[in-house]
Parts: C-alpha cells; structure tokens; sequence
C-alpha cells in the first residue's frame, strides 16, 4: 500500500475497494483464528448447563438458584 505527501497531508495511493477487500481478509483471518480457539471451562460448562435444561424441557425463564448465588468468575 502505497502513499504520498501532498501539501501537508497524507494521501493514500489505495483505492477503497482495495483498502476494504484488505480489511475484510484481515478480519476474517483473525476471527477464524479465535473460532479455532477451545471455550474456556466454566463457559463450556454453562452451555452445558443450559442444553441439558432445554432438553429436559426446564423452564429457562429464570436462572437456577445455583447459578444465581455461585459467580461464574468471567
């Protein structure tokens, strides 16, 4: 990516479509690498948690009283 001083200011040599196409690779290629990433323990063990109630059929409107007084430290 090129650019040039003209009076002062910074001119980019880039056309927008350039410098968006790069952003959207750099994007991608840094969100692909946290999704690569294993969840941390306690949020694995609360989507745990909360599939085990779903299949059960347990009422998901409110918060197990576990939950509520235990601190899931993130």
């Amino acid at each position: 990516m090129g650019s040039s001083v003209e009076g002062g200011r910074r001119v980019s040599m880039v056309s927008d479509e350039e410098l968006l196409r790069t952003i959207g690779e750099d994007l991608r290629s840094l969100y692909a690498d946290i999704i690569r990433q294993p969840l941390p323990p306690k949020i694995e063990a609360a989507l745990t948690r909360i599939d085990h109630a779903q299949r059960s059929g347990s009422n998901l409107s409110r918060p197990a009283a576990h939950w509520a007084v235990s601190s899931l430290g993130f």
